[in-house]
């Protein structure tokens, strides 16, 4: 069952995924109040507390390992798990121009240079891009453009501080040890204005691609130079380029639009009517299902299977495309989505309104649902 340790739904406002322990070690330390999510294919996730001044986020954490693949599973298993507002993969990467080492890159873009058609006469390179989502890019160049991000470095390592950057960066499946290989040069022909590379960047945008309004970036420092690699660059830099990459990502956190409200602050449940609105919803965001799911399963009773199979069968247009077997948050986010799908979210709070009818939670989903307004 997917859940907290109280069995309660996950929750989360942002993702961030790493790659190694050491990006893993460097993003827990901004954390507090930390505990142990685990969703039902078997990917752990830690959720805890970002806090900056009145500011107050829900972080989940997950190391995926190294390569593209591991990084998409892991988009499609938060986005299952937590609809979040946000996903960052933050870690360390290979500079390849126009970077120092510790220096951060915030992806605008992302190449997959690997893809391409390998032929007698040669390698013919069939790049594919992804970008991350134009907001967070945005946010982004506003946290670069200042100085406040470096303040989030810790622990000072006297080290020059760093700058930022918003710019390509280039991904694929090998560590590339040097420019004057022969995938350093095929950079420098299909990805020139790549100033870095790595190996998750790009299966990650891929996977946020496949999810529909999940906004995702890309956020890296710099470990190692392409023209100077080494197992010293690795042991030094590793931890400091993580810890910046680290710094940049949570002072991006703290400015996301709109203040976290704490999980335990519920809506007074006089201020919500539950008649069913009139009118088809809109098309919600994966952040309006992940809302949405939160409310419906908040319902007394209703992660119950017993309840869950009740509530399935009180809707037979949508009802039978849903898993029967458990109320998860996977589960809640499917069944509004093709309620959504079908115009069937009225149909939804209706039924919900009948089998819990003074609930603050069942007002709560009614609520946010009429706020999708009419298609």
């Amino acid at each position: 069952m997917t859940g907290g340790a109280n069995g309660a739904p996950a929750r989360a406002d942002v993702v961030v995924l790493t790659a190694l322990e050491v990006e893993y070690r460097a993003v827990r330390a901004h954390l507090e109040e930390l505990h142990l999510v685990r969703a039902e294919r078997g990917a752990l996730f830690e959720v805890g507390t970002f806090r900056a001044g009145a500011v107050e986020r829900r972080v989940a954490t997950h190391m995926t390992g190294p390569g593209n693949p591991g990084a998409a599973a892991a988009v499609e298993r938060a986005a299952a798990l937590f609809a979040p507002r946000a996903l960052l993969f933050v870690g360390v990467a290979g500079g390849r121009k126009d970077v120092a080492l510790g220096d951060v890159v915030a992806a605008d873009a992302v190449y997959d240079y690997e893809t391409g058609k390998d032929t007698e006469g040669g390698f013919l390179p069939r790049q594919k891009t992804h970008q991350s989502a134009y907001g967070l890019v945005q946010l982004a160049r506003i946290v670069t453009a200042g100085d406040e991000w470096q303040r989030r470095i810790h622990p000072a390592d006297g080290s020059p501080l760093p700058r930022a950057h918003v710019k390509p960066v280039a991904a694929g499946g090998r560590v590339v040890a040097h420019h004057r290989s022969d995938t350093g040069r095929r950079l420098a022909a299909a990805a020139g204005d790549a100033v870095a590379v790595d190996m998750e960047g790009f299966g990650f945008l891929a996977g946020a691609y496949l999810n529909q309004h999940l906004d995702a970036l890309v956020i890296r420092g710099i470990s190692d130079l392409l023209g100077d690699k080494g197992e010293a660059h690795d042991e030094r830099w590793q931890p400091v380029a993580s810890r910046h990459a680290a710094a940049f990502a949570f002072e991006l956190i703290g400015r996301l639009p709109g203040a976290a409200c704490p999980a335990s602050a519920a809506p007074p449940a006089r201020a919500y009517a539950v008649a069913a609105p009139p009118h088809r919803a809109a098309k919600p965001t994966i952040h309006q299902l992940g809302v949405l799911a939160d409310a419906l399963l908040d319902i007394p009773g209703m992660t119950s299977p017993v309840r869950w199979q009740q509530l399935l069968d009180e809707l037979p247009t949508v009802g039978t495309s849903v898993s029967r077997q458990s109320a998860s948050r996977a589960e809640a986010l499917a069944l509004l989505r093709t309620c959504a799908a079908h115009g069937a979210l009225p149909e939804l709070v209706a039924v919900v309104s009948v089998l819990a009818p003074e609930a603050p939670a069942t007002a709560e989903l009614a609520r946010r649902i009429e706020e999708l307004g009419p298609a």
